[in-house]
């Protein structure tokens, strides 16, 4: 990729924005870092039989079974229509039922069956040494480091607006940005 091709066409390429490098975005270093584990967690699904589409909901399920169509939703950040189709898939594979709450007959509630347990018994121990895998030369400390910075960027993201505002050439760095140079 040139340095032409990151700023719109007719804006002037500041040093500001030539040194913004790839290594410092968190977006950029979480979605390779997805790109590069997703096609081992589909691995590990695939050998039950569970795809990709199926997996955050019935992992939700596994820790709390029961729940509504929109509490699954909820908890996976799905859209509603994303969810319906999902639980068509697990129901159809066996995995979940869905009944209707016996205390407000106009909600659904999703129950996981046995096969569905059982195949969630064989699948994260799986999971459990993928993650072991990923994590194999980072330390305990710095895993619960990891764990708790992405739960901020996660509740930042989830509670506070982002309004970006064009530099237009003026102006230095953002703080942030600044806060975080490999220079300090």
């Amino acid at each position: 990729m040139t340095s032409r091709s990151v700023a719109p066409k007719g804006a002037k390429l500041t040093r500001q924005v030539l040194e913004y490098k790839l290594d410092d975005s968190v977006g950029f270093m979480i979605t390779i870092t997805d790109r590069r584990m997703k096609p081992l967690l589909k691995k590990c699904l695939a050998v039950e039989g569970v795809t990709y589409g199926m997996w955050f909901f019935l992992r939700v399920l596994f820790e709390e079974d029961g729940l509504t169509q929109r509490e699954l939703s909820h908890r996976v950040g799905m859209m509603q229509p994303t969810t319906v189709a999902a639980l068509r898939a697990m129901e159809s594979s066996g995995f979940v039922t869905i009944k209707e709450d016996k205390k407000d007959k106009r909600r659904m509630r999703i129950f996981l069956t046995e096969e569905g347990r059982r195949v969630g018994a064989r699948i994260l121990p799986m999971l459990h040494q993928l993650n072991d895998f990923a994590l194999k030369d980072a330390t305990a400390e710095e895993f619960q480091v990891l764990r708790r910075v992405l739960r901020k960027v996660r509740h930042t993201i989830d509670t506070e607006p982002f309004k970006p505002v064009p530099s237009g050439g003026r102006g230095g760095r953002s703080k942030a940005r600044t806060r975080f140079s490999d220079d300090d």
